[in-house]
């Protein structure tokens, strides 16, 4: 007990030297902490999305052979609609067909509408509180959550209808279904408008909008089973208690031969191999992090023994007087690596609680939650008494060698 209130007294005579040691320290197990509690969560969040996803559904593309055709598959015409109704007649497949967002582009819909015998083609969205206000008719209401409307451009009333105001109430037939016309838009509807919106699909010089329908009007146009002319993939659904990898090798020879003639291979996208590239990058993440934490702790170990050396520079008096009222060298040296192991210990604690709060004030800017676990606590807590041992040592064995008699008389 004395030993230790000797050598926090020792401590508290250098604020400044210790605290530019703890500096280094604390910056080294913050980082640590932090960064790994980040790969975490995105680790845990990667893993969630693919357990969401179908396990029993994957997508079956085409790879041409010739690098000249590596962007233009569909001239080769791997997939037909004719494909489609003899691959569901395979074992284990419970349904194939064109992957929908060859066409529909993901959270948008392309398709021809029509109005007695005029035609146009209409770019939809989901409405999804995008700001806009009709320039003729109204906007949706909660009332339209169940029903088939839709907000179309100024154009696409042009080319339907003699006027834009005569589209209003009127249905327009989409994909063999009719939806009713509530609302006319402009360039001049979308509001907030003063630079480009990605999540609104706006760009100021293009003056490009959308037409726009509720949700569940706009799902169930999103699933209706219609093809466009060209399918650059299909989406395989296997059966329950069948190897999806087996029946998906299947349909991929049968695929063979029914274009036997055809100069490229058909693949699979598993989603796992974009989970082990992502999990393989996190790793590479920590490795380097945990590289720098090294570093860290490495200048802050070289502060500690500068501080240890110069102390036992400074007490060598002291030192010659306890040895010779009957101290041991161990006794020295125990005192001086005491002081050292404080100084890294004391960064390491104030490191992690400083690591643990970045990390939830980090957390309210991710998409995902960060996630620190006990490796990083533990690899904080090991790196901390490590460094205080291995670069306290070597100045408490200077101490504990110092010859008595000339130690008092310096």
């Amino acid at each position: 007990m004395s030993v230790i209130k000797s050598s926090l007294i020792n401590l508290k005579g250098h604020k400044l030297r210790v605290f530019v040691t703890l500096l280094w320290i604390i910056m080294g197990i913050t980082s640590s902490i932090l960064v790994s509690s980040i790969g975490n969560g995105l680790k845990k969040e990667v893993t969630d999305s693919v357990n969401r996803v179908n396990p029993n559904k994957t997508r079956i593309y085409f790879e041409s052979s010739d690098s000249n055709m590596a962007n233009m598959e569909t001239f080769l015409n791997p997939f037909k609609l004719e494909d489609i109704d003899e691959l569901s007649f395979i074992e284990g497949v419970e349904r194939i067909s064109a992957s929908k967002d060859d066409f529909s582009m993901g959270s948008m819909y392309y398709s021809d509408a029509s109005f007695d015998k005029k035609t146009t083609y209409l770019d939809i969205k989901e409405f999804n509180d995008d700001k806009i206000v009709p320039v003729f008719g109204r906007n949706f209401s909660y009332d339209d959550e169940n029903r088939k409307v839709i907000i179309i451009t100024m154009q696409n009333a042009i080319d339907l209808f003699n006027s834009p105001k005569e589209a209003l109430g009127k249905g327009i037939t989409i994909n063999n279904h009719i939806y009713e016309v509530i609302g006319i838009i402009d360039e001049n509807s979308i509001k907030n408008n003063s630079k480009s919106n990605i999540n609104n699909m706006y760009y100021d010089d293009m003056n490009y909008i959308y037409s726009y329908m509720p949700k569940k009007a706009f799902n169930d146009l999103m699933n209706q089973f219609s093809y466009p002319q060209e399918i650059y993939s299909l989406d395989l659904v296997v059966s329950k208690g069948y190897d999806m990898y087996e029946v998906s090798g299947n349909v991929i020879n049968k695929l063979y031969e029914l274009h036997p003639d055809i100069n490229g291979s058909y693949n699979i996208d598993d989603p796992t191999e974009e989970t082990k590239e992502l999990e393989s990058m996190i790793s590479t993440i920590n490795k380097f992090v945990t590289l720098i934490t090294a570093i860290s702790m490495f200048v802050g170990g070289v502060g500690v023994m500068n501080i240890m050396y110069v102390s036992v520079m400074e007490r060598q008096r002291e030192i010659g007087i306890r040895r010779a009222i009957g101290a041991k060298p161990l006794d020295i040296l125990v005192q001086f690596l005491v002081e050292a192991i404080f100084i890294t210990v004391l960064g390491g604690i104030i490191g992690i609680v400083i690591g643990f709060i970045v990390v939830n004030y980090a957390s309210n800017y991710l998409p995902f939650k960060a996630l620190p676990n006990i490796n990083s606590l533990l690899f904080a807590s090991v790196t901390t008494v490590i460094t205080g041992t291995i670069f306290g040592i070597v100045p408490a064995i200077k101490a504990s060698k110092l010859d008595p008699i000339k130690a008092i008389y310096k």
